[in-house]
């Protein structure tokens, strides 16, 4: 048996609540992070700093960041795609940040309203002002095993825009799978070459289940390396401007087949499946993921 930790990152608050037809509110979403916290998750990413007339779910990031539990073993971060986001998140207190650019130039248009060549431009001076305000900040790329709009994304431009955004001098790296259109072998394949790049630079995996491989490319990472996953309670999430997107892979489903592989989480998966239950009776709807109706 393996015995390794892993890291997981919960996305459930930003990336699992954007793309819903009602809004969550405050009160439910605080009430998620404090037992999200209290199953044993040490990083949780609880909105994104955007325009609420794009993402309306993330309206009240300023107001869920100042009633934030005060836990310093617990790492709370927010998305931000510019400068105006970058600024809010200071003014808001929040310590650790994301600032995620897409590989596809049409997402890129659809997600942020930006060309790529315009994206790595702000990207830049998104980096340069966190690091005057002494953020910590996690690199990202989206889109990056596939795109629904332009089809496979070339990997020397994937490897290129790693290498630039390591010289903006992020202090991690997150590669998203943001379509789910990404198989185990290419897992295998880039994934080795990404770490060779980022060096001693941790990377985390993002992975969407849209096309129900995300468990299997989990597999395949582990075989790679790959030690920090990002995952969303009950299979929650899907970003807005991705034509058929759905959710990531479900925070309890990612435990439960971490911990059958003799890896170690730390995390309850019998406290976050009561959050997914939740949120499936709160919604009116199932939850994608299943180990939340197992757990019962």
């Amino acid at each position: 048996m393996i015995s390794d930790s892993i890291i997981i990152e919960e996305q459930g608050l930003r990336d699992g609540l954007q793309n819903l037809p009602r809004i969550l509110p405050l009160k439910m979403k605080l009430d998620f992070i404090y037992r999200l916290v209290d199953s044993g998750i040490r990083r949780i990413q609880v909105t994104s700093f955007v325009h609420p007339k794009r993402v309306p779910a993330m309206a009240d990031a300023e107001e869920l960041c100042a009633a934030l539990p005060q836990d310093k073993d617990v790492e709370f971060s927010a998305l931000v795609l510019n400068n105006k986001g970058l600024e809010r998140a200071v003014d808001a207190g929040i310590r650790y940040v994301a600032a995620s650019i897409s590989a596809s130039d049409t997402h890129s248009r659809k997600n942020a309203n930006k060309s790529l060549r315009d994206a790595q431009k702000e990207f830049r001076e998104v980096t340069a002002l966190a690091r005057q305000h002494h953020l910590v900040v996690r690199g990202g790329l989206q889109c990056v095993f596939g795109c629904r709009y332009e089809g496979a994304v070339e990997e020397d431009l994937i490897y290129n825009i790693t290498k630039y955004q390591l010289d903006c001098g992020v202090q991690e790296m997150a590669f998203a799978d943001s379509t789910g259109m990404g198989n185990p072998f290419q897992m295998r394949r880039i994934l080795p070459r990404l770490q060779e790049i980022c060096g001693d630079v941790p990377i985390t995996l993002h992975l969407h289940n849209t096309e129900n491989k995300g468990y299997a490319n989990v597999v395949a990472a582990l075989e790679t390396g790959i030690k920090q996953f990002d995952t969303a309670y009950g299979g929650l999430g899907g970003c807005p401007f991705i034509q058929g997107a759905t959710g990531n892979i479900a925070t309890e489903d990612t435990v439960h087949l971490l911990h059958q592989m003799g890896y170690t989480t730390g995390i309850d998966i019998q406290k976050v499946a009561s959050i997914s239950r939740d949120m499936q009776e709160w919604l009116g709807s199932p939850l994608p993921g299943l180990m939340h109706s197992l757990l019962m």
